[in-house]
């Protein structure tokens, strides 16, 4: 894996952005893409379904098709592309502009305060960043791409 490749999956915080489901090229959004399609038309027989197996689940079709749409939409190209759509104040991406490095660990601040993050996702950034500091970030990346970001 290249380090350009691995920069491009791993945001300056140390998350995993294709693993996260408003990413652009991530697994959720391409299996919420082949999930739509292989549905196609089924808001037809949800409410079918909902008399003939009397399940009132098949009621929720509308906002479960509301969900899968918007897990399904181009959304975010990664952290590095373009700034955060889900922590829309994060202080990582100025911060690793402006001093120019790769990852936050690299910082001779680390740990700052200047992330914005709330406590848990502040615990979890400092978590990572040592373990990427720890092992390097070609083995975090072996994990982090095929776990579950939501785990």
């Amino acid at each position: 894996m290249t380090d350009e490749k691995i920069k491009e999956s791993i945001a300056p915080c140390g998350l995993c952005c294709e693993t996260c489901f408003a990413h652009v090229d991530g697994d959720i959004r391409m299996y919420s893409m082949k999930l739509k399609e292989k549905l196609g038309n089924f808001h037809i027989n949800a409410k079918r379904f909902e008399t003939l197996l009397d399940d009132p689940v098949f009621k929720k079709y509308a906002d479960f098709k509301e969900m899968l749409d918007y897990l399904a939409s181009e959304n975010c190209k990664g952290c590095r592309n373009e700034q955060c759509k889900l922590f829309k104040d994060c202080g990582v991406r100025g911060c690793h502009q402006g001093k120019q490095i790769d990852f936050c660990y690299q910082c001779d601040q680390f740990p700052c305060d200047r992330t914005n993050f709330d406590p848990g996702l502040y615990k979890g950034w400092v978590a990572i960043n040592e373990i990427i500091q720890k092992k390097g970030i070609e083995k975090y990346y072996e994990k982090a791409i095929v776990r579950s970001r939501y785990a």
